[in-house]
């Protein structure tokens, strides 16, 4: 794969009921490697990159060691599971403090991008997310929007790229995700997201006890991408794709690990013997 930054439009724009991310990123096989030894290797690897990108910083928040945020994710298929063996997804995303949005991503190209159409909720609707995303209310305000015939939304992008409707969706696998991550700048321009992901997936569909630890399966992976909001000045400089492989080849060397291509909701259900 030959990674490319989208230069189609700007990574991030606006589009009435939705938001368009074009998102470059690699992701990088994680589950042996522990916290203690991938801090070590992230504390270690400014130096290493020096000589090569003089002008490259890392940056991370004081307390994101320590107190990684929690993201919950819940994703949506059919009775079938249609959409999983696509590549792409239909899912919910929502942290208490921060955010809940819907969002269709499409499977990855051949240079490692994702097109990612999401509604952003507000309000009410963003409130009743945020505090459970799982609840008979959150469910329904997102069928509620993606099955929408007004407006465009990812349920209507589901259907143009997959003909899926998503009137036949439900909800499938639940994720939870603990995110450490740092930022990654170039002559000054924040132009990288990267973070190690901790996630633990639950059978939505299971009939099983949510609450009850052995019922979730977990597993890890470092993710490499794009910031979503890269400046247009910076997004087509060389170092921002040759840093990200700079990056991958550093965990692979070290850590004598792959790239990986499922999803998270793919890895999710192969462990929860769905997929």
């Amino acid at each position: 794969m030959s990674l490319v930054v989208d230069t189609e439009g700007s990574v991030h724009e606006k589009h009435g009921e939705y938001n368009i991310f074009r998102q470059l990123a690699v992701k990088v096989f994680a589950d042996h490697i522990d916290d203690e030894n991938y801090y070590k290797w992230l504390d270690e690897v400014p130096m290493e990159l020096q000589s090569q990108f003089p002008s490259v910083e890392f940056k991370e928040r004081d307390w994101v060691r320590a107190n990684p945020p929690l993201n919950t994710a819940v994703y949506y298929d059919t009775p079938g599971y249609d959409v999983l063996p696509t590549g792409a997804l239909l899912r919910t995303s929502c942290s208490k403090l921060t955010h809940a949005f819907c969002a269709f991503k499409m499977p990855e190209d051949a240079t490692g991008n994702r097109l990612d159409r999401r509604h952003v909720f507000e309000g009410n609707e963003k409130a009743t997310i945020q505090s459970d995303p799982i609840s008979k209310d959150a469910v329904s305000i997102v069928k509620k929007l993606i099955t929408r015939r007004d407006v465009d939304q990812p349920g209507t992008f589901l259907a143009l790229a997959t003909g899926i409707s998503a009137d036949d969706l439900s909800p499938a696998m639940v994720l939870k995700g603990h995110r450490t991550t740092f930022y990654v700048l170039i002559d000054g321009y924040d132009v990288l997201r990267c973070s190690i992901d901790r996630s633990s997936v639950f059978d939505f569909r299971s009939n099983g006890n949510a609450e009850s630890p052995e019922n979730w399966k977990s597993f890890r992976e470092v993710e490499l991408s794009l910031y979503p909001r890269i400046s247009d000045e910076i997004k087509s400089d060389p170092r921002v794709v040759q840093v990200i492989e700079a990056l991958r080849d550093s965990l692979i060397t070290r850590f004598n690990t792959h790239v990986i291509y499922d999803i998270k909701y793919q890895r999710g259900m192969k462990l929860l013997g769905k997929y």
